[in-house]
C-alpha cells in the first residue's frame, strides 16, 4: 500500500508543469480584468472577477501540492527550488485572500493583487530557471536589447590554451567543452535526470538512468551517444533551444573517451589522428574565430608537405593551423630556442603557407629579415627578445603584408621606428623595453599613418598642481 502512495504521490507531481498553467492563466485574466473594471465602460465585469479568482486559486492550490511532490524525487538546486517553492506557497494563499478581499469588496484589493501578480511572474521565472537551467531566459534575449541594458553574457568562457600538447586533457579541453554547452542543466545548481558533470566525481557516478561515460567505450557512452543523435531527436543533447554544441567538440568528446576518459593524462600522452591533431591546434593561440575571420581574405593555398612539418615539430617546433583544413599556418619556435637565420631560410620552403612568425628568445639576428620579407602573407611577427636591430628593420620595411609586429626586450631605437612607418599595411607595434622614446613615437604618429605604437614610455600631462609643496 506504501508504493502504491508513492507512486501517487510521483504521478500527482508530474502533473505539476500541467497544473501550473492553469492559475497562472486565470490570475493574470483575473488582474487584467480588475484593471479594466476599473474604466466606466467595463466596471459590469467586475462581478466575475470573484468568480475566476476562486477558481485560479484553488488552481493554485493543486499547483503548490503538486509542485512539492515534484521535489521530493529531488536533482533540483536547492537554493532555487526554495525560492520557487515559497513563492508558490505565497501566490496560493494570497490569492485565496484577494478573492475574499473582492468578495467584501475591501479598499486596498486592487493593491494587493497588484503585489500578486508581481509574485506570479517571480516564481515563473524560478520555476523556468529549474527547468530549463540558469540563463535560459536572457540568453535568448536579441545582443542589440544585451548591449542597451549593459547585459553581459554569463556562458563558461574557454581559457586559450598556450601550449596544447602540454595541457591537462580533461581540466583544460573537455572539461570546459561540459561546462559551457551542459552544465546549465547537468551542474551543481541543477541536476536534471541526477545527472551532474561539474566535477569528476558526480561525472562518473552518472545519472537516474546510470553511468553515462565507459572509458574506451565511446559508442556505449551515453555522454557521447546522446550528443551523435539526430538532429530533433527527443533525447538528443544538447536539447532544442539550447545553444548547440559543436562537431568539434563531438569529436573531442568522443576522442578523450576512446583514449580512456583519463582525468589525469595531458595531451601528449594520448594517441592522435591527424584530424585530432588539428582541432586540437584549433585550442591553442592563433586558432580561435577571430583569426580565422582575419585570413579569410587569403588566396586558396596550397597543402603543406607533410614530411616538412613533421622535420619541424620533432625539432619542438609548432605549426599550427589558423583554420581546420587551413593551409595557412602558424609557426611558432618557443621550444626550440637554437632557431638560427638559416632555420628560418629553410621556412621559404613554405612561406606561402605562413601567416604567424613567433620567433621570440630564439637566435635569428638582423640578417633573418631578409627571408622574412619573402613571405607574401606573413601577417604578424614575433621577435621578443632576439638580436634585432635597427638594421634588420631596415630590410623588413620590404614586407608589403605584415600587420603587427613585437619587438620587446630588442635593441631598436627611434630609427628602427622610422623604418617600420614606411610599412603600410602595418597597424601594431609593441616595443617594450626597447631605446623606442616617447619623441620617436610621436614622430612616427606626425607621419599621418594609421599605426598603434605601445613602447611602454608614458608621459603624463603636466599640472600646476605639481608644483604646489605639501
Amino acid at each position: 500500500m506504501g508504493q502504491f502512495f508513492e507512486e501517487l504521490g510521483e504521478f500527482i507531481g508530474r502533473a505539476h508543469p500541467l497544473l501550473v498553467h492553469l492559475p497562472i492563466g486565470m490570475l493574470v485574466v483575473a488582474f487584467f480584468m480588475a484593471v479594466l473594471a476599473k474604466r466606466e465602460k467595463y466596471k459590469e465585469i467586475h462581478v466575475a472577477i470573484p468568480v475566476v479568482l476562486f477558481f485560479g486559486s484553488m488552481a493554485a492550490i493543486l499547483a503548490s501540492i503538486a509542485g512539492y511532490l515534484l521535489s521530493l524525487r529531488g536533482g533540483y538546486e536547492q537554493q532555487t527550488l526554495d525560492f520557487h517553492q515559497w513563492l508558490g506557497i505565497a501566490v496560493a494563499v494570497i490569492s485565496v485572500s484577494v478573492y475574499w478581499m473582492y468578495r467584501k469588496k475591501w479598499s486596498y484589493r486592487f493593491l494587493v493583487f497588484s503585489l500578486l501578480f508581481l509574485l506570479i511572474g517571480a516564481t515563473g521565472h524560478f520555476g523556468g530557471t529549474l527547468t530549463h537551467g540558469e540563463g535560459y531566459f536572457k540568453e535568448a534575449i536579441p545582443t542589440v536589447i544585451k548591449d542597451m541594458l549593459g547585459l553581459k553574457s554569463e556562458e563558461f568562457q574557454m581559457a586559450k590554451i598556450e601550449n596544447v600538447q602540454e595541457a591537462a586533457l580533461y581540466q583544460e579541453i573537455i572539461a570546459p567543452i561540459l561546462m559551457q554547452r551542459c552544465a546549465s542543466c547537468h551542474g551543481e545548481r541543477k541536476k536534471e535526470g541526477g545527472l551532474a558533470i561539474h566535477s569528476q566525481e558526480f561525472l562518473l557516478k552518472g545519472g537516474d538512468g546510470g553511468v553515462v561515460l565507459k572509458p574506451g567505450k565511446m559508442p556505449e557512452s551515453e555522454l557521447y551517444a546522446r550528443l551523435v543523435l539526430p538532429v530533433g531527436h527527443e533525447k538528443r543533447m544538447p536539447p532544442k533551444g539550447r545553444t548547440p554544441i559543436t562537431a568539434e567538440q563531438i569529436k573531442l568528446i568522443g576522442w578523450w573517451i576512446t583514449e580512456g576518459a583519463s582525468f589525469t593524462k595531458k595531451v601528449n600522452q594520448t594517441n592522435q589522428s591527424p584530424e585530432i591533431k588539428t582541432l586540437l591546434a584549433q585550442l591553442e593561440e592563433g586558432g580561435n574565430e577571430a583569426e580565422q575571420l582575419e585570413y579569410a581574405d587569403l588566396p586558396e593555398g596550397n597543402d603543406l608537405p607533410e614530411e616538412f612539418v613533421r622535420n619541424l615539430q620533432a625539432k619542438g617546433i609548432k605549426v599550427l593551423p589558423v583554420a581546420v583544413n587551413s593551409p595557412y599556418v602558424a609557426i611558432n619556435a618557443i621550444n626550440y630556442p637554437e632557431f638560427s637565420d638559416k632555420d628560418l631560410e629553410d621556412l621559404l620552403q613554405i612561406k606561402d603557407n605562413i601567416v604567424q612568425l613567433k620567433l621570440a628568445r630564439t637566435a635569428v639576428s638582423d640578417a633573418a629579415m631578409a627571408s622574412v620579407v619573402k613571405m607574401p602573407y606573413l601577417r604578424k611577427l614575433h621577435l621578443e627578445h632576439t638580436k634585432l636591430s635597427d638594421e634588420g628593420l631596415h630590410v623588413l620595411k620590404g614586407s608589403k603584408s605584415l600587420r603587427y609586429i613585437n619587438l620587446f626586450g630588442t635593441a631598436i631605437s627611434d630609427q628602427g621606428l622610422t623604418h617600420l612607418g614606411q610599412l603600410q599595411g602595418l597597424k601594431q607595434i609593441y616595443a617594450y623595453q626597447t631605446k623606442v622614446t616617447a619623441k620617436g613615437v610621436e614622430g612616427l604618429k606626425a607621419l599621418d599613418v594609421e599605426l598603434y605604437v605601445d613602447s611602454g614610455k608614458y608621459q603624463l600631462p603636466f599640472l600646476n598642481s605639481d608644483t604646489v609643496k605639501y
